[in-house]
């Protein structure tokens, strides 16, 4: 027979210089930490993780704070406002009995606004396309399925001609000119204006004319 070293318990086989309960109580299924740091745009909800806006996604963040030490771990996560519970259930390396634990996590929560809001919210805006000619339901469905995917925002205006199409962003500006591109026969031109200098570089915007031109 041999001894716990812990608890003195006899037993036939030690894990460790441990016997069974005092193994399971020593050492971890896996390490969570108690605190999770987490910044929410309070007007998307969406959540910065390694200077990244991105959807929230706050279980996928409390499981890459995770660190695994046992075999065979399923993990499943309860989210509350400022709390979460981190069920865990596996083997501990040389034990053949399986172990559950529970780790409970504050959420410290930040609010602020997101680059995406801050701009919507101040009516900013890097890019103007302009669309002469003939504008369809269809082509602003399909401007909007654009948007929604890549993310931004644009706002619109009816002027002689056409419509003026203020567009969150360069990428998304050149996004929506294609699908003017793909659609119709278009005449493309370009322009920018120089608005400012920061850290020494040119701040301009652009400006996109499409010309429908008739079928």
């Amino acid at each position: 027979m041999k001894f716990c070293f812990l608890c003195g318990k006899r037993t036939e086989k030690l894990v460790k210089g441990y016997c069974e309960d005092c193994y399971k109580k020593k050492f971890q299924l896996i390490e969570v930490p108690k605190e999770v740091d987490l910044t929410l745009c309070a007007r998307c909800n969406q959540t910065k993780e390694r200077f990244k806006w991105t959807e929230n996604d706050t279980e996928k963040i409390l499981r890459d704070r995770i660190n695994v030490l046992g075999k065979n771990v399923g993990i499943r996560i309860e989210i509350d406002e400022e709390d979460a519970k981190v069920h865990a259930k596996g083997l501990l390396e040389g034990s053949k009995n399986p172990k559950e634990e529970v780790h409970e996590v504050k959420l410290k929560i930040r609010k602020t606004t997101c680059p995406t809001c801050s701009r919507k919210a101040g009516k900013y805006y890097e890019s103007t396309v302009q669309i002469r000619g003939n504008l369809t339901n269809e082509d602003m469905d399909a401007v909007d399925d654009v948007v929604l995917e890549r993310g931004g925002f644009y706002r619109i205006k009816e002027v002689r001609g056409g419509y003026d199409l203020f567009v969150s962003d360069k990428s998304l500006a050149k996004k929506i000119a294609e699908v003017f591109k793909n659609r119709h026969k278009v005449e493309i031109k370009k322009s920018f204006k120089l608005l400012t200098r920061r850290d020494g570089k040119d701040i301009n915007r652009d400006t996109i004319l499409l010309r429908i031109e008739s079928d």
